[in-house]
């Protein structure tokens, strides 16, 4: 735990205050980012973009609350938005196939229409008050507050419940693109 005196110095922009909570927190936030995300490059990018985000918002800190927790969220949202990314990073981009053959490219579109229609399945698989505030965030792009308010949920439950989401999809995704890998290996 760093204490209140440092962060007090962090707030007013004081880099040896940035370099103590930085060595402090490095290795915590690391582990905690690789063992949602179990990819350790990118487990070391988002790490580094937790303390940039820190750095850059230090004027905001409040050292009379929880930094632990300030910290976490950070992190958390960073997983977030980087799940999310890798999600739906699976549509393919619309300029690489406007330049495939005809064959080519319709069965790209039938790939990615699987996908899309699997990872529709997987939605449908969430329990119904996640699966609302996943749509919520993500078909009616409303930012957490605003579920909230509308589903009188406290924010930390709405961040809870889209984190859970993203991690389910993103081990589901995993694990079964694996297996179909594996099975297209085997009967080739």
């Amino acid at each position: 735990m760093i204490d209140k005196p440092t962060l007090v110095r962090l707030k007013a922009g004081d880099t040896k205050a940035f370099e103590e909570v930085y060595w402090e927190y490095n290795p915590i936030i690391y582990h905690f980012v690789l063992s949602l995300l179990y990819d350790k490059s990118l487990a070391e990018d988002l790490t580094q973009s937790v303390f940039l985000k820190i750095w850059e918002r230090h004027e905001a800190i409040n050292p009379e609350l929880s930094f632990d927790a300030y910290l976490y969220t950070v992190a958390r949202h960073l997983v977030y938005k980087e799940t999310e990314k890798a999600v739906f990073e699976a549509s393919l981009d619309l300029a690489e196939m406007a330049d495939m053959p005809d064959d080519a490219l319709l069965e790209k579109k039938l790939e990615a229409k699987s996908l899309k229609d699997y990872i529709e399945k997987l939605i449908d698989q969430l329990p119904s008050a996640r699966r609302e505030i996943f749509c919520m965030s993500r078909r009616e792009h409303l930012s957490q507050k605003e579920i909230a308010e509308r589903l009188s949920l406290s924010e930390k439950t709405v961040e809870t419940q889209l984190y859970r989401a993203l991690r389910f999809l993103k081990e589901k995704l995993k694990s079964d693109l694996l297996i179909a890998w594996v099975l297209l290996e085997v009967v080739k």
